[in-house]
């Protein structure tokens, strides 16, 4: 028996209380509940879940949080002639079938509500049934089959089609439910799997290390072209033989804890020196101001915009993003951002106007398309395009036809 806490709050809890059959079943229970639980409210949580099922147990094996810990969970157990073993302190491994557990758990709702972390209590009961209805690999026989002699019946891969449009899309969205479940348990078993074969050398409180950003969604304008790793950050709490806690950004909204597959060390030299010196920020009008380095992205769709801006100094992870009114001393910055955002517009406009697929990176040439050819020529420090276009960045833009010539181009 173990606690899962401190994630993202869904449904106003934030823990999961996970119970690990260490019999000849390997079934799980996953309930969901609060860090703040308390050892009376613990033991209310088994008679809940556990004993309307299985009966009084023979045995827990719980570390030594203190809901377990408490007199008050040890005299209950006592008095109801259920033995309670903990691990010892720093050696979690006594209890490693939860550890294990809760390590595919994790990663199979770290991939699940990548997008929308505050609804994983809406997927906790697919994933329960879908890890005691699964073959165990020792056991070649599912929790299921070994506690009751049969596989449930899970939800049918497969719907009639039905005239009722509310019970339609309710279907559709069980059976892809259903389908991502599954897979992603198999991938999440896997990638425990995958990684126990490889040697972790274990972090330490304190100790820094990058993050993989392949998860992590921060509004870069391209994927390709975000950081591969953010960082470096702190270990706050080694909370397993993988899993470890971050101290990061108190801007970013992402549950703080990671497996170590996930985690690379981070290493100075002395040739290179410090990654990031994290200069001071400078006093203007009696308020700090850190230099801003680049505008990297906005929110085109949200009214007042939003950017997102790289510090001078600092590295991606403290990224943020800023309203317009907060650039009142960095106006030049956000003037040249605007007017290069403009010379993109006017990029995607022409080739719209020609039937073009809109590029990413405009070359300098575009020719033989129907009966129409587009030079656009981006040369920066030139000024030949008519006062209508503010881009003092840009120096011309010709749309020619075999008949006609365009010299105003609308954007």
């Amino acid at each position: 028996m173990d606690l899962i806490t401190d994630l993202p709050e869904s449904g106003g809890y934030d823990s999961i209380l996970v119970m690990v059959d260490h019999s000849s079943t390997k079934g799980v229970i996953f309930t969901p509940c609060n860090k703040t639980v308390d050892a009376e409210q613990t033991a209310m949580l088994l008679l809940n879940h556990v004993y309307k099922r299985f009966g009084l147990l023979n045995k827990i094996i719980s570390d030594r949080d203190p809901q377990f810990a408490a007199k008050v969970f040890q005299e209950l157990g006592k008095q109801l002639g259920v033995k309670h073993m903990m691990s010892t302190a720093f050696h979690p491994q006594t209890d490693r079938e939860s550890e294990r557990v809760n390590q595919e758990l994790e990663v199979f709702l770290r991939m699940f509500c990548s997008r929308q972390q505050d609804k994983w209590t809406e997927f906790l009961p697919f994933a329960e049934f879908a890890h005691n209805n699964r073959v165990h690999s020792t056991m070649k026989k599912s929790p299921f089959y070994l506690m009751m002699g049969y596989n449930p019946r899970p939800l049918p891969t497969t719907f009639t089609k039905t005239m009722i449009p509310s019970v339609e899309t309710r279907l559709s969205e069980l059976k892809k439910l259903r389908e991502e479940t599954y897979s992603l348990m198999e991938l999440a078993q896997r990638k425990i799997e995958g990684t126990a074969k490889h040697i972790h050398m274990p972090f330490t409180i304190g100790q820094k290390v990058w993050l993989e950003g392949k998860n992590l969604n921060f509004g870069y304008p391209s994927k390709k072209l975000a950081p591969k790793r953010e960082g470096p950050f702190r270990i706050e709490a080694v909370l397993g033989p993988v899993m470890y806690k971050l101290a990061l950004p108190e801007q970013w909204k992402v549950h703080p804890i990671f497996h170590a597959s996930l985690l690379s060390p981070y290493k100075q030299n002395k040739v290179h020196g410090k990654n990031f010196l994290k200069p001071l920020p400078d006093l203007i009008e009696g308020q700090e101001e850190h230099e801003v380095e680049a505008i990297i992205g906005h929110s085109p769709k949200r009214k007042p915009q939003r950017f997102l801006v790289s510090w001078k100094g600092y590295p991606s992870a403290e990224n943020k993003w800023l309203w317009e009114e907060d650039f009142e001393h960095t106006q030049e910055t956000l003037a040249d951002y605007k007017k290069a955002n403009k010379i993109r517009q006017i990029l995607t406009k022409a080739a719209q106007c020609l039937n073009l697929t809109p590029m990413k990176t405009s070359p300098p040439l575009l020719s033989n398309y129907s009966t129409f050819s587009i030079t656009l020529l981006i040369e920066k420090g030139l000024s030949t395009l008519p006062e209508t276009f503010p881009l003092s960045t840009t120096s011309s833009v010709t749309i020619s036809s075999s008949n006609d010539s365009i010299s105003t181009l609308i954007v």
